[in-house]
């Protein structure tokens, strides 16, 4: 989708620099599903009636192989083509009959009957829409939906709670001391650390933006080395992102129907800020 609180244009432009940025490189997106989360997937998708319509909300081939590899049909939305161009170097399901891409926005998908989705992928999806525009994406998926359909959303939030470790400090003496990866410091910098500078609490949008001026603040203060500034530089973002808190995020799933949460394990540094949520459509009345 692309950058919250911004013109569509904007957003799907934003979206744009990032794909052809990745296809000159060559690179493996940051923002890709981890192992961990594409083994919830997996798990929870099995349980899912075989043979039926899947849609992906994003370019994200991982999920549409999964669905793929599990015999459904899929149907892949997102506003930039160009990210759907950066996608298809990543898919690895061989028989591709059953797929269909669309460059179009997920607040208006009536290329897509009533009731005809029997499962719902998306890698951060909801993130990366307004909070003011929410509900009327989750009417749209309550629409395109069947009863009883699954949804599966790996969304990234902060938590209920503090989490001390994650502050800039804790966070990067662990690093420096091999506890954990610059990939884990890069996700608990981006996505909490400096969150006072950079999030609107009422708006739940946490501007990347914000959160680089902070990062070459560090670096310029001697805090950040030249190696740790370099990773997350090549992580720049400026797409912000919708975040609620994790009971915030099931909340409003729970609007479409029974919604449970499936965490990272612990040994995951960052399992905290991120969960899929795997929502079970209500059934008819």
């Amino acid at each position: 989708m692309g950058a919250v609180n911004e013109p569509k244009a904007d957003r799907a432009a934003a979206w744009d620099r990032k794909a052809r940025h990745l296809i000159s490189t060559g690179g493996r997106p940051h923002f890709a599903p981890d192992a961990d989360m594409l083994a919830i997937y997996r798990r929870r998708v099995s349980g899912v009636r075989r043979g039926g319509r899947a849609l992906v909300l994003g370019a994200t081939p991982e999920l549409a192989d999964i669905a793929l590899d599990a015999g459904f049909r899929v149907i892949r939305i997102d506003r930039s083509a160009a990210m759907f161009a950066e996608a298809a170097r990543r898919r690895q399901a061989v028989a591709r009959a059953n797929e269909v891409e669309i460059v179009a926005d997920w607040l208006v998908m009536d290329m897509i009957a009533c009731d005809e989705i029997d499962l719902v992928l998306g890698d951060a999806a909801l993130n990366n829409v307004p909070s003011e525009q929410m509900d009327v994406l989750l009417d749209e998926i309550a629409r395109v939906t069947r009863p009883g359909a699954s949804v599966l959303l790996r969304q990234i939030v902060l938590p209920d709670h503090d989490i001390p470790e994650y502050e800039f400090g804790a966070a990067l003496a662990a690093r420096r001391e091999g506890r954990i990866s610059l990939h884990d410091l890069d996700r608990v910098l981006r996505f909490y650390s400096f969150r006072s500078a950079a999030l609107e609490p009422l708006r739940h949008r946490l501007d990347a933006r914000c959160v680089f001026q902070v990062v070459c603040a560090k670096h310029a203060a001697g805090e950040l080395d030249d190696d740790e500034f370099a990773f997350m530089s090549d992580r720049r973002s400026e797409i912000s992102h919708t975040i609620y808190t994790m009971s915030q995020q099931a909340r409003l799933l729970g609007r479409l129907g029974v919604c449970e949460i499936d965490r990272l394990p612990p040994s995951c540094f960052f399992h905290e800020l991120m969960a899929i949520f795997a929502v079970r459509m209500r059934l008819d009345e």
